[in-house]
Parts: structure tokens; C-alpha cells; sequence
């Protein structure tokens, strides 16, 4: 009888981006961003606004157009290729706003992503405010429960590769927590996922990689376990930023580094 064999190991990291640069028309807003995600993993680019984190997001799906550099998916480049090609290759956006259709009901939302209704009943059960709220328009949902609209195809039908935009922006505590189950889910599931975001409170405590942009490059590139407070406060503030040292950051320091704090508009 023949012994079940290991999988083996990717070739080629679900994502490789190197040397990026993106903008519209003539304005620069991405100049030379490097980022190698490894499959599986969740990855977060944190800066402050104006770095260039929705550009790249952008990018990454095809909605921007890259003038330089090159985005390889498994290894095959898709710099070029357009969105309908990326999905197909199982790169998926959530915009930052919430990607839902507003007009639409929730459940009318949920079916154009959903094709089975088991499924559609498996969202219900993790999401029962949306079952609740089934036959409302998306629109008047609450931010939070736009956000679980957002991602709860992905836990129906889990894709190759989730790219958030600000995914935990405005959100309850309660909220974030639940979103951020959700991203362990999928990562456990296979899911590789970017979380691109201002600020770093939850969004590092589940990261296993971080990469800090800053004006359209990236400025620290590391294991989320190695990121400090110094090491945030001179992407966010500029390399005369004073803090304590190897003070590091999760949801426990949640006083350390936010928008609210004084990070730049």
C-alpha cells in the first residue's frame, strides 16, 4: 500500500510584485513597491493616508494601470492583464467604502455572489444580523454589517487570493473582532489575504508578514512579530519620530499608534 505523500511546497509565492509604479496621468502615486506574499499567509500594508494603499489595491486588480515594474500571480504575470483575467485567476477586491451594491436588498446583494443556497443559509448562520436583515437595502446596513455583506461570499465560496481595502475602517470593537475571525477563517481555509490599512490594531495581531508604505514606497518590509512602535512611528511620522524601542504593537496597545492620534490626513 502506498503512504500518502506531502503536498508539496508552491513553486512561486501567491503574490510577487516588484519594482510598481503606478498613478493618474501625470501624478506618480507608486514609485518601485516591492511585496512577496507566500501562499497561505495574511499580509497587511499599513501607512498613513495619502501613502498610496488604495492606488496599490487598485493596481493589484487591474483597475489602475501599472507603468513600471511587474505583478505575477503563482508566477504567471498579470501586470497587464485585465480585471475580468485577475478574477479569473482568483484575485478578489474588497474596496475600501464596502463593496455592496446599496440599492440592492441584502439577499439580492448575497445571490450574485452565492450560487447555492446552502451557502447562502452557511452566511445566515455566521452572520445572523443578515438573515435578520435579509430583505433591507445594503445601503441602510450599518457599517459593520456592510463590511460581514462584503466578505461573507468569500466564506461561501473562498477564493485564491482576498485583497481589503481599510477593511476595519469606522468599525465597532464587537465588529472588528468578527471581521477579523473571519480572515483566520479563510486563512485556515487557504485564502491567501493582503489587509491594507491606516491603522495597524487588529489588522497585525492576525498578520504573519507586515510591509509599512510610506509616499508611494515601502519603507519596512518584515514578520508582523517584529514590528515595533519605533519602527511604525517613523513610517507614520517621519524618521524623527521619538518612542520607546521593541515596544510592540497589537490590539493590546491599542493607545500606540491611530488615526486619531495625529496620524498625517
Amino acid at each position: 500500500m502506498t503512504e500518502p505523500t506531502e503536498p508539496a511546497e508552491p513553486t512561486h509565492p501567491k503574490l510577487a510584485v516588484d519594482g510598481l509604479h503606478a498613478g493618474y496621468g501625470e501624478a506618480g502615486v507608486l514609485h518601485g513597491v516591492d511585496l512577496v506574499l507566500p501562499s497561505g499567509r495574511i499580509g497587511a500594508v499599513l501607512g498613513p493616508n495619502g501613502a498610496g494603499k488604495s492606488t496599490a489595491c487598485k493596481t493589484l486588480v487591474g483597475l489602475v494601470r501599472a507603468t513600471a515594474g511587474t505583478i505575477a500571480i503563482d508566477g504567471r504575470d498579470i501586470t497587464t492583464a485585465p480585471c475580468w483575467r485577475r478574477a479569473r485567476a482568483g484575485v478578489f477586491l474588497v474596496p475600501e467604502g464596502r463593496g455592496v451594491f446599496p440599492g440592492l436588498s441584502v439577499e439580492d446583494n448575497l445571490r450574485l455572489m452565492v450560487s447555492r443556497s446552502t451557502d447562502l443559509a452557511s452566511v445566515y448562520e455566521r452572520f445572523p444580523v443578515l438573515g435578520t436583515r435579509r430583505r433591507q437595502h445594503a445601503g441602510s446596513l450599518s457599517g459593520g454589517e456592510q463590511q460581514m455583506l462584503s466578505l461573507a461570499p468569500m466564506l461561501a465560496e473562498p477564493t485564491e487570493m482576498l485583497i481589503a481595502d481599510e477593511p476595519m475602517l469606522g468599525l465597532a470593537p464587537r465588529i472588528s473582532d468578527q471581521i477579523l475571525a473571519v480572515f483566520d477563517d479563510l486563512r485556515v481555509r487557504g485564502t491567501t489575504i493582503l489587509l491594507v490599512g491606516e491603522s495597524p490594531h487588529g489588522i497585525v495581531d492576525i498578520a504573519d508578514q507586515v510591509s509599512l508604505i510610506h509616499a508611494g514606497r515601502m519603507t519596512w518590509s518584515g514578520p508582523a512579530a517584529d514590528l515595533d512602535r519605533t519602527v511604525l512611528e517613523q513610517a507614520y511620522f517621519g524618521h524623527d519620530a521619538a518612542g520607546p524601542p521593541n515596544e510592540s504593537v497589537s490590539c493590546a496597545g491599542r493607545a500606540n499608534i491611530s488615526p486619531a492620534d495625529g496620524s498625517p490626513s
